[in-house]
C-alpha cells in the first residue's frame, strides 16, 4: 500500500527522533568513557602518592606529592565539567524527549498544524 504524504513525513519525524537519541547516547558514552580514564589516571596517582608518603624520608618528596595532588585536583574538575555535559540530556531526559517527539498522534497534530495552513486560502485570495 502507497503511504501518503502525511505518512511519510510522520515516519521520517519519528525516525529524526529516534536518531537524536542514539546520537545523544554515543555522546553520553564518550563523556562517560572519558570520566573512566580520569578516574583511572586519579587512581594511579593517589598509588605514587601513597608510595613516595611510605618512604623514610618522605619530606624530599613534597614537591613532588604536591604536584600529584595538585594533578588530581585537575582531573576531578575535568570529571565535574564532563558529567555537567551529561547532565544537560542525560539518557532519561533523552528517552522521554524521544518518546514525544516520536510519537505518530503527536507527530500527525504536528503536520495538520504545519501544512493545513498551507492548503488553506487566505481572506485575501477568496476575495
Amino acid at each position: 500500500m502507497k503511504q501518503s504524504k502525511k505518512e511519510k513525513w510522520i515516519e521520517t519525524e519519528s525516525k529524526k527522533a529516534v536518531q537524536i537519541h542514539w546520537d545523544n547516547i554515543d555522546r553520553i558514552k564518550k563523556l562517560e568513557e572519558e570520566i573512566s580514564t580520569k578516574l583511572y589516571r586519579i587512581f594511579y596517582f593517589h598509588h605514587s602518592y601513597n608510595k613516595l608518603e611510605r618512604q623514610d624520608n618522605y619530606d624530599k618528596y613534597d614537591l613532588g606529592m604536591d604536584l600529584i595532588r595538585d594533578e588530581q585536583k585537575k582531573l576531578a574538575v575535568e570529571i565535574a565539567d564532563l558529567q555537567k555535559q551529561i547532565d544537560v540530556n542525560p539518557f532519561e531526559k533523552s528517552v522521554a524527549l524521544m518518546r514525544k517527539n516520536s510519537n505518530e498522534e503527536m507527530l500527525a497534530k504536528k503536520y495538520d498544524r504545519l501544512f493545513s495552513k498551507e492548503s488553506k486560502p487566505t481572506k485575501e485570495e477568496l476575495n
